[in-house]
């Protein structure tokens, strides 16, 4: 298993950095979160960092303005927090704060996520499981295997261990066939395809998907199902038994629209 090291580094783009977060699907209220979060922390925010509305309903990230240097996060409740005061987060909600609730709030989460925005690499089988993943980890790497064994298809969110596997994920997520790109890179090593003209890679976006699948602790792979449970790592003994046991019982992702 592997420590995303690259959180602290800057993001390479092939057009620039950009995120969905932009227009998330639900309606933020800016200075209402900032008001909380200077509340809790009760510091005013610091100069040059700002609050921007993240892909899951009600919840915020702070961020520093340096590309690739790491965001803090908070729900507008304040009753979740994440590396706002010390690394990781905080739940003060009894019922979120335990394992059955942290699954089902983490299977919540998973509606909010941009399908249409995540690669798709399509097998036989429906999609088992997404995937926060990185061309430049080997278990990554073993994962892929794995998946193309048991031809079950996946969702994948591309990010990069260190400087050019972030290079890597950009240019595979903004290549003309996405889906072709990493699926080649992981079996062999391959350059992507030409960039897409215009297309940005959404780092923010990937980041935070990493830090809520992770909960807090970002390492690659990790693997989030369908019915909100998650495995960190790989190895070809009791995470292909689980992944087994995940296409059994047919917990799948609906297959919508998809960039691929």
């Amino acid at each position: 298993m592997s420590t995303l090291k690259s959180f602290l580094i800057a993001t390479l783009c092939i057009a620039g950095q950009s995120t969905l977060a932009d227009s998330p699907s639900w309606k933020p209220d800016l200075p209402k979160a900032k008001t909380a979060f200077e509340r809790e922390t009760r510091v005013a925010l610091r100069e040059g960092h700002h609050i921007e509305p993240t892909i899951f309903p009600g919840f915020y990230a702070v961020r520093s303005g340096q590309p690739g240097a790491p965001s803090a996060y908070f729900r507008e409740d304040m009753a979740w927090l994440g590396n706002v005061r010390t690394q990781g987060w905080s739940i003060r909600s009894p019922l979120e704060n335990n394992s059955e609730g942290k699954r089902n709030w983490l299977k919540e989460q998973i509606k909010y996520l941009p399908f249409e925005n995540l690669i798709f690499i399509q097998r036989r089988k429906p999609a088992v499981a997404v995937i926060w993943s990185a061309p430049d980890c080997p278990f990554c790497r073993k994962l892929e295997r794995a998946f193309e064994q048991e031809d079950v298809s996946a969702f994948v969110a591309p990010v990069g261990l260190t400087e050019e596997g972030y290079r890597q994920a950009a240019n595979i997520y903004c290549s003309s066939n996405a889906a072709k790109s990493w699926q080649a890179m992981m079996r062999e090593n391959a350059p992507s395809e030409p960039a897409s003209p215009g297309c940005s890679y959404p780092h923010e976006m990937m980041n935070d998907i990493g830090f809520f699948f992770g909960m807090g602790r970002m390492v690659t792979p990790i693997v989030v199902f369908a019915d909100g449970s998650t495995m960190s790592g790989w190895d070809d003994h009791q995470a292909l038994a689980l992944l087994r046991e995940k296409i059994k019982q047919q917990l799948f992702f609906p297959n919508p629209n998809t960039r691929r």
